[in-house]
This record gives C-alpha cells, structure tokens and sequence, in this order.
C-alpha cells in the first residue's frame, strides 16, 4: 500500500531538481558557497601575483646579464682573441639564429589552446600558473644563451662591435618572452568562469 508512494519520494530525493531546491532554499548554504569561490579566487590572485614576480624578476636578470655581456664585450674581445676560423664563427651566428627562431616556436607551442585546456582541466590554475612561469623562464634562459654565444662570437672575431646583432637578438627574445600580468589575469579568469576559453588570452600574454 505504502510501496509506491515511498518509491516516489525516494526518487524525488535523489533528483537533480530536488538537490537544486534543497540548496536553493538555504541562504546560508549560497552564502557558503560564495564565500569558498571568493576564497579560491583570493588564492589564485596570490598565487598568481607571486609567480608572475617570479617570471618578471628572472627575465629582468638575464636581460641585466646581456646588457653587461655587451659592455664587456666592446673591452674584452680587442683584447682576447681566440684562434678561429671564419667557418665557426658563421656556424655561431647559425646556432643564435636558430635559438631565437626556436624560442619563438617553444613558446607558441607551449601556449597553444588545446595545450593550455588540457592543462587547465587537469591540473587547475595551478598547473595553469606553473606553465606560463617556467615557459617564461626558459625563453629567457635561451636568449640568456644567445647573448653568452653572442660574446663567445665577439672573442672569436676579435670585434665587440660583432656583439651587435646577437645582443639585439637576444634582446627581442627577452622582450617577447616579459610577462603581462593583465594577460596572465585573463587567463585566470577565463578558467573560473568555466565559460571562457584561456587560449586567446595566452597569444596576448606575451608572457
């Protein structure tokens, strides 16, 4: 007699709707629930503030480090020559150059949107935030290899003015790999959302 009316409210209890109603109907559950997202986008922005720190003072230091590689290179290469052919010292030039196109392509890739969705589902903003640093620390780090080829170059020739060209090579790496930290919120924002897609803001980071 009682089977079927205690089936239906069974049923009813285990419902989406009646889960959506029962957490509807609590203020103090919507209260909860504002509280911990507001709580988790506090941690992000910290993590977030923290990382971007970290990336910006990495590639302010190599590019310091290029700047004195090029002073030092006007001084020390008149004075300091290696013996070396013409034939390694062009195969230098060679290496710099394929270093700063690779660091543009190491970078395009690491940022590439099916790359950083699959990161923001599995690992979270995190995972998002660990990416965008190291992937700017290593660009860095390789035009911090550019400028130190481009100073071996210098020694090779005998010229510090031959530091010219890697040093600006170096430089538009460093540049193109300083984080934007508008850029890096976006892509924060775009993963709590969950309605956004963080690839379009990673072109824009510049990060």
């Amino acid at each position: 007699m009682f089977a079927r009316p205690l089936e239906r409210v069974l049923e009813f209890c285990s419902s989406p709707k009646q889960k959506l109603l029962h957490f509807k109907g609590f203020p103090a559950a919507r209260a909860w629930k504002e509280a911990a997202l507001a709580q988790t986008s506090a941690d992000a922005q910290g993590e977030l503030e923290r990382r971007h720190a970290a990336a910006a003072r990495a590639v302010s230091l190599v590019f310091m480090l290029t700047l004195a590689l090029a002073a030092a290179a006007l001084f020390v290469a008149p004075r300091v020559r290696l013996n070396a052919d013409r034939v390694t010292a062009a195969s230098l030039l060679i290496v710099i150059l394929f270093l700063g196109l690779g660091s543009v392509y190491f970078r395009r890739t690491r940022f590439s949107a099916m790359r950083l969705r699959d990161i923001a589902a599995l690992r979270g903003v995190g995972g998002l935030l660990d990416t965008l640093q190291s992937t700017t620390v290593y660009v860095a780090l390789i035009g911090g290899l550019i400028a130190v080829l481009g100073f071996v170059f210098t020694l090779l020739t005998g010229d510090g003015t031959n530091m010219l060209y890697p040093g600006i090579i170096a430089a538009a790496v460093l540049l193109y790999s300083y984080p934007r930290r508008a850029a890096w919120s976006a892509v924060v924002r775009a993963l709590a959302q969950e309605d956004g897609d963080p690839a379009p803001a990673a072109k824009g980071t510049t990060v």
